[in-house]
């Protein structure tokens, strides 16, 4: 039985770490017989990677900028209904239009905050309570959590998560704002996840910001009164894209 072809959307899910080891190999086999293919891949890479650099280099823009930068390089590497190479008809030439994109998205402007939220913190701390209990016998997981009880009790309203996302502990947990709703989540990928959500007012925007934090990364937004935010291993703009997908969601 032959493999089957291997499509465009699927060398973004490469690039993005999203596919099986069989799959990845099928992806490296193509690539290593599609010379073509193997070049458009490799400029990708190169795109991503000198995006990503440039943002970085920038060490005094303030978190949202670079969340900012980040997301737009993984928009324009995105496959063709979202990307922009039809417009400039080319991968050399969409490059310097994102970098020239990149440099207007970072440059200083009004009403940006040099910090994340303080509840930001709380959900790091969250996150890294959530692995710990994992290690450890004699705490025991708490993998079944009553939605509607939590919302009766303490207002928080539960954001609705992707299909195949996992609970694997729930905890009610103390921060600075009062009662927060800590969800620790296993994805399809085995990766580990903390969603965070807390009643309180924040200056949190309303669409999904991604920063590094105390050594994590975190997407964080608002929806009222209440406080969001994720955190795992990811780079920030993985994390942002995962905030993104929830985020119009919550209930």
């Amino acid at each position: 039985m032959h493999p089957e072809p291997v499509t465009e959307t699927e060398i973004q899910a490469y690039l993005d770490g999203e596919l099986d080891l069989r799959r990845r190999l099928e992806v490296e086999s193509h690539l290593a017989a599609d010379a073509a293919a193997a070049h458009v891949f490799i400029e990708d890479l190169r795109l991503r990677t000198s995006l990503r650099l440039m943002a970085a280099e920038l060490d005094d823009a303030p978190p949202e900028m670079l969340s900012a930068a980040a997301r737009l390089s993984n928009r324009l590497s995105e496959g063709p209904v979202r990307s922009f190479r039809n417009l400039w008809g080319g991968r050399v030439t969409q490059g310097l239009a994102a970098a020239a994109l990149i440099m207007i998205v970072v440059l200083p402007g009004r009403d940006v905050k040099a910090s994340p939220p303080a509840y930001v913190g709380d959900a790091v701390a969250a996150y890294r309570t959530g692995l710990l209990r994992e290690t450890m016998v004699s705490q025991i997981e708490a993998p079944r959590f009553d939605a509607g009880e939590v919302q009766r009790s303490t207002r928080i309203r539960v954001p609705r998560l992707p299909a195949k996302w996992v609970v694997t502990d729930a905890q009610i947990f103390p921060s600075k704002e009062g009662p927060a709703l800590q969800l620790m989540i296993r994805t399809p990928n085995a990766k580990k996840l903390s969603i965070f959500a807390v009643r309180a007012p924040s200056d949190a925007p309303v669409e999904p910001t991604a920063v590094r934090h105390e050594g994590a990364s975190v997407a964080y937004w608002r929806e009222g009164e209440m406080s969001y935010a994720i955190t795992g291993p990811e780079e920030p703009e993985t994390m942002d894209t995962m905030a993104e997908n929830i985020a119009e969601d919550a209930i």
